[in-house]
This record gives structure tokens, C-alpha cells and sequence, in this order.
């Protein structure tokens, strides 16, 4: 499946809360799993 997430934060690049944590692992994990992930 293709993906495509948008996000204002996500580790390493910009953090300021929780949402950076996620951007930044959710795409990986999901890549993981066989989907096309592209982080916006």
C-alpha cells in the first residue's frame, strides 16, 4: 500500500512534543511491514 504522511514535526529533524516520536517511528515500522511510506 502507498502512504503518504504529513506531518509538522519528526525526529531527527524537528521535535517539540510526542508527535515527533511517532512521525518519525510510525513510517519506519510500516515500511517494515512491506508498505511504501513517504514522511511530508
Amino acid at each position: 500500500m502507498n502512504l503518504l504522511m504529513v506531518s509538522s514535526e519528526a525526529v531527527p529533524y524537528a521535535k517539540t512534543g510526542g508527535l515527533a516520536d511517532v512521525a518519525g517511528a510510525l513510517p519506519l515500522e510500516l515500511a517494515k511491514l512491506g508498505h511504501d511510506v513517504i514522511l511530508l
